[in-house]
């Protein structure tokens, strides 16, 4: 055992190190940053079912100060009043679908994605959920980022918004996977596809670019559209990179813990390409390396309780940077990966043994679904 504790410290001195370079080298956009060209942006996004923050979303492209811009948002046969809400919002750059029925071998998001891009007029496309919030200099900073750093996929990191407990829990894990997990500042100095960050907060590619690779024709079956839009992209042969724009972009991605739970579920084991071996693995990687560390500390084991601190002051330092909550940083992370686990698990079960694949009210076999990008 004090072995395995002592891998365990080394591990999370490793982790504590390669979250320190991350937020050092990652980039981040700038308010105060203007672009010499103002080529037109098209920004694409897919609605389903979003009536309660559809509006929100959209004022706020609307409120850009990025002059060349239009807004193309495809209504994917919303229930519950969305298509109302966007009629009743009126500006000339704002263009509104309303989309059909995917065709067989389609998924809904890439699908409206598709349909999107399709009346898309820009000579760069922004794509980017229903969900989130650009302050009025985001668009701007962002072309202005990629004029200087040349990249042919741009995507950006949000500020996580979170309420009550079990979104304060789990949501962190997002941003500690990118900063303390991944070597994110590695990623963005390769063209290695597996490394390739993307997000649906925010890619931002060249139109050539995105149909010399295919666009999401080429991704009609991706479950993780946007990270796999990057590894597309990177298969090409083209750089991709990922910077911070959480001063400038945030989202509430889920409300509650039930719909955190719910909505990774389709996609966690496809993460791993669905391979029970590597599921496996993961699940006790998450005990072992995770979870052990405190049960040993309560023990009395010197070296636990030393990971402990490690994964305290990891995450102190994190959530201080991305301005979440420090009491957060100090209690959750069992509990954290305690939810992840079981969300792990779960999407095992039903996206691997049942073949389940549940995405904004329709049902889809897993089997006839991928990762994306990955073959």
């Amino acid at each position: 055992m004090r072995l395995l504790s002592i891998i365990i410290f080394i591990a999370w001195s490793l982790a504590l190190i390669r979250t320190i370079v991350n937020l050092v080298l990652i980039p981040r956009l700038r308010a105060g940053d203007k672009p010499e060209r103002e080529p037109l942006v098209s920004v694409v996004i897919p609605a389903r079912d979003e009536a309660r923050i559809i509006e929100r979303t959209v004022r706020a492209f609307l409120a850009q100060d990025y002059p060349n811009l239009e807004i193309i948002v495809v209504n994917d046969r919303s229930a519950d009043g969305t298509g109302e809400i966007l009629q009743a919002v009126v500006d000339e750059r704002l263009k509104v679908i309303d989309g059909i029925e995917p065709p067989d071998g389609w998924l809904g998001k890439p699908w409206a994605l598709h349909e999107g891009s399709g009346i898309a007029r820009g000579e760069l496309l922004l794509f980017v959920d229903a969900d989130v919030n650009y302050s009025p200099a985001a668009v701007r900073a962002a072309i202005a980022h990629r004029e200087l750093r040349g990249p042919a996929l741009l995507s950006l990191l949000p500020y996580f918004e979170m309420r009550g407990f079990g979104e304060n829990a789990a949501m962190p894990m997002m941003a500690m996977t990118c900063f303390t997990f991944l070597p994110t500042w590695i990623s963005n100095r390769t063209r290695v596809a597996a490394l390739a960050i993307g997000g649906g907060t925010g890619n931002l590619i060249e139109r050539n670019i995105y149909d010399e690779i295919g666009g999401h024709e080429a991704l009609k079956d991706a479950v993780v559209d946007d990270v796999a839009l990057a590894r597309l992209v990177r298969h090409s042969g083209r750089a991709t990179e990922t910077v911070r724009a959480d001063d400038l972009v945030s989202l509430r991605m889920y409300h509650g813990l039930a719909e955190v739970v719910e909505g990774f579920t389709k996609n966690a084991f496809a993460v791993f390409g669905r391979n029970y071996v590597v599921g496996t693995l993961i699940v006790i990687g998450s005990v072992v390396f995770h979870i052990l560390p405190y049960g040993l500390a309560a023990a009395g084991d010197r070296i636990a309780m030393a990971s402990v601190a490690l994964i305290t002051v990891t995450r102190l330092l994190l959530f201080r940077s991305l301005r979440y909550r420090l009491d957060n940083a100090l209690l959750l992370h069992p509990v954290m990966v305690a939810i992840w686990t079981w969300i792990f698990l779960r999407s095992i079960w039903l996206t691997g043994i049942r073949r389940k694949l549940l995405w904004r009210g329709r049902t889809y076999d897993a089997r006839q679904t991928r990762f994306g990008a990955d073959r």
